[in-house]
C-alpha cells in the first residue's frame, strides 16, 4: 500500500480536523469536503525538506529542511506537518521555467531516486496550493499514513 500523503490547505483548527477525521469516520466528510485534500503516495517531511533545500540551492540540512509536526498518531502510523511560511513562498515563487530543473534535482534525491516527469504535476500542485495559503492567510499541511 505504501505512504499516503494528503496536501492541503487549512487553518490550524481545520488541519487537526482533518488529521482526526481518520479517528473519526463521522467527521471525515465534512472536513474533507471542506479541505479538498491532493492525495499522492510516498511523500514524508523528509521528501519536502528535500525539496526545500533544492529550492534554496543548498544541501539539505535536518535543522532547517523539515515542515513543522504537529501531530503524531499513537503508534507513529500517521502524522500531521505544516509547511513553514519560507518554504511556501519559495515554492509559490517557482517559475515555469524552473519546474523542470527542480523536479530533475528532486527526482534524483537518494530518497525519490524517480523520473523526474513524475514529480513535475506534484510541484505545480505544491505551488498552486502555497499561492492559494498565501492569498487565503492560511498555511500548507501534509498529512501522511502509513
Amino acid at each position: 500500500m505504501g505512504i499516503l500523503a494528503d496536501f492541503f490547505v487549512a487553518t490550524h483548527e481545520e488541519a487537526i480536523r482533518y488529521a482526526n477525521c481518520h479517528l473519526e469516520s463521522d467527521e471525515g466528510e465534512e472536513i474533507q469536503s471542506l479541505l479538498t485534500p491532493l492525495e499522492y503516495k510516498g511523500f514524508t517531511g523528509l521528501e519536502i525538506g528535500t525539496l526545500w533545500a533544492i529550492l534554496e540551492g543548498v544541501e539539505w540540512d535536518v535543522s532547517r529542511h523539515m515542515p513543522e509536526s504537529l501531530f503524531l498518531g499513537e503508534e507513529n502510523e500517521s502524522w500531521l506537518e505544516r509547511f513553514p511560511d519560507e518554504l511556501v513562498q519559495k515554492l509559490a515563487a517557482i517559475s515555469p521555467q524552473q519546474i523542470e530543473s527542480v523536479a530533475s534535482a528532486w527526482a534524483n534525491t537518494e530518497e525519490l531516486n524517480c523520473d523526474p516527469q513524475d514529480l513535475q504535476p506534484v510541484i505545480v500542485d505544491l505551488q498552486q496550493l502555497s499561492k492559494r495559503a498565501i492569498n487565503e492567510n492560511k498555511a500548507v499541511y501534509l498529512w501522511g499514513c502509513l
